[in-house]
């Protein structure tokens, strides 16, 4: 790209740089390997990033801080597959949607058939992440005798998961998905919550110009293919 929307008028923490604020690790969605960071999220706003003709940093901030670390500010904005939710656009405001998704359950490959159903759980430990929609979910879904644990990332949920320090995941089904798909002798998605859930970029509510610019180096990145090709590298086919 030749950078051509406008960043007139906006000011960014560091001139020429778009600084998100993102909790990693978070595949597939943020995570740093070999020194690099990844993920979906991550190249969505690199695409976004050319259509404006300015770098992208990614800087781990925890989940249950982040809103606070945007007013700062900490960051330009927040790229951390966040629900677009009524309480959230209370405090800030939300980009176009860029990703539907749903709540699931993973559980241990082994225990498939033992915890095949939320309702399975009773009297069990379920895991979620510290300020999620999906623990939102499991507070309001919780079987009778069940307790809920929560971590501050996923891995150490996965890892607590493995431990039998919990006996379910609860979180986004992409996330889950994924974390099955690569390592399906461990991890199994045993049932999904169809919840009308939607992913958002987030700005301070003041930051109405960078707001614009986003929403439209958002489409241009849809019109010349570069969202398409971060969602198929990541996710295996195209949503309609």
């Amino acid at each position: 790209s030749d950078g051509a929307i406008s960043l007139e008028g906006v000011t960014l923490v560091e001139d020429g740089q778009l600084t998100v604020c993102s909790d990693m690790p978070h595949k597939p969605f943020e995570f740093e390997e070999d020194g690099e960071t990844k993920g979906f999220d991550y190249d969505v706003v690199s695409a976004m990033g050319d259509q404006l003709d300015v770098d992208v940093e990614f800087v781990t901030t925890p989940f249950d801080s982040i809103i606070p670390a945007l007013k700062i500010p900490y960051c330009d904005l927040i790229a951390s597959a966040m629900t677009i939710t009524p309480e959230r656009e209370e405090e800030v405001d939300f980009t176009d949607p860029y990703f539907d998704a749903d709540q699931s359950l993973l559980v241990l490959t082994e225990n498939e058939e033992t915890y095949a159903t939320l309702e399975d759980l009773a009297g069990q430990t379920i895991g979620v992440q510290v300020e999620t929609t999906g623990a939102t979910y499991a507070e309001e879904n919780l079987p009778e005798g069940a307790t809920i644990k929560e971590f501050q990332t996923g891995d150490e949920m996965f890892g607590a998961l493995i431990a039998d320090d919990i006996q379910a995941a609860l979180q986004d089904l992409p996330v889950n998905a994924y974390r099955a798909t690569t390592a399906p002798d461990q991890f199994v998605v045993t049932e999904t919550f169809p919840t009308g859930e939607q992913y958002g970029f987030a700005v301070t509510k003041e930051n109405t110009a960078l707001l614009a610019a986003l929403n439209s180096a958002l489409a241009a990145s849809k019109e010349d293919g570069s969202y398409d090709a971060a969602y198929t590298a990541w996710f295996g086919e195209l949503k309609d």
